[in-house]
């Protein structure tokens, strides 16, 4: 057997090895500062998953797919309104930003105070769903590094009530587009 086809595996070894290298770089240095375990958002900053369940209904109803900018929060906080993809407990969930870093947030009879005013009602969302769980919450402060998040179906949602504000950490990005 000649040198030159010996060397043919441990070339392939070398590229392979590398390609593995430059993948395990991106993904440990995450240039875009998201929580997406997809390499895709990672290096391209655009990822597309399915509404993951019936938290933020009707606005996103299950079944329809989310485009998600995750480089939309690498150096800036999200905006009050901003529909924020995030991870809780590994998996991921879809919130309306309500309260950002420094804020309180309080829930009356299913009204919104943020700092002790009244909020407005999201256009065109009835948020009168019954008196279910969560419909009150005391004066909760927003940490810095942090947001609070509402589902738009309030009652069935499993929101920043439950399991407080959440860290930039495990912010995954913005919803910039639904699809059927």
């Amino acid at each position: 057997m000649s040198a030159r086809r010996r060397r043919w595996p441990r070339r392939l070894l070398a590229v392979f090895g590398v390609a593995a290298l430059c993948i395990a770089a991106a993904w440990a240095i995450n240039p875009f500062d998201t929580a997406a375990r997809d390499l895709g958002a990672r290096l391209w900053g655009r990822l597309a998953m399915p509404v993951p369940d019936a938290g933020m209904t009707p606005t996103l109803p299950v079944g329809y797919e989310l485009v998600v900018d995750t480089r939309a929060y690498g150096r800036r906080v999200p905006a009050s309104g901003d529909l924020l993809v995030y991870l809780h407990d590994g998996q991921p969930r879809v919130g309306r930003v309500v309260a950002g870093p420094g804020q309180s947030v309080a829930l009356r009879l299913g009204d919104l105070f943020v700092n002790g005013a009244l909020q407005p009602p999201v256009e065109g969302l009835d948020l009168e769903t019954g008196a279910g769980r969560g419909r009150e919450l005391e004066d909760t402060p927003v940490p810095p590094g942090h947001v609070f998040v509402l589902g738009d179906a309030r009652d069935q949602a499993t929101d920043s009530r439950h399991h407080g504000p959440v860290p930039r950490k495990r912010w995954v990005g913005k919803v910039v587009a639904v699809r059927r």
